[in-house]
């Protein structure tokens, strides 16, 4: 089986959000709405430079009606099928490689407003990644230094509800 690792998380196969199995220091959410552009700016460009990955869930929708090309200059891809046994699913999810970080930037602007979009979409390099979904903003890092910077910078716009959850496995969620 093919795997796309970043913070040492395989984040093309596993089904539970990341966000629930790390510890606090290397995690950070965010509600969607709270993030201006210029914020998104400055946490793309401080986490990645000039290195960054996308992989989307491409089999949820309609590929033209989403418009991609809009916003990226993808010239690098690859599909994966990735099975979800405890759904019975066949799920396709696209990676683009070396995207600029304006190209970031756009594509998560993008995605707040079309009605079309990818559910789940990670931003990535190999020690940190952004997971964006309709309702959070995750940030992951082996990088501890990584989050207490977004956690400082970002004080009022992180969603610290969340830094008191327990960490769970993708088996004792699914109890197996």
């Amino acid at each position: 089986m093919e795997e796309i690792k970043s913070a040492g998380f395989d984040i093309l196969n596993k089904q539970l959000s990341p966000f629930m199995q790390f510890e606090n220091q290397y995690r950070v959410r965010f509600y969607e709405p709270r993030l201006t552009y210029f914020k998104y700016r400055s946490l793309v460009h401080h986490i990645f430079g000039d290195s960054i990955n996308l992989l989307f869930l491409s089999s949820a929708y309609k590929e033209q009606k989403f418009r991609l090309w809009s916003v990226l200059d993808i010239t690098n891809y690859k599909e994966y099928k990735v099975e979800q046994p405890q759904y019975d699913l066949n799920v396709a999810m696209t990676q683009i490689k070396n995207i600029s970080e304006t190209e970031a930037v756009n594509y998560i602007k993008f995605t707040k407003i079309k009605e079309t979009c990818p559910i789940i979409s990670y931003l990535y390099n190999d020690q940190t990644f952004i997971r964006l979904s309709p309702f959070y903003i995750d940030v992951i890092s082996e990088d501890s230094s990584v989050i207490e910077w977004i956690k400082r910078e970002f004080e009022r716009e992180y969603a610290q509800d969340f830094d008191n959850d327990e960490v769970i496995t993708e088996e004792e969620w699914y109890g197996e």
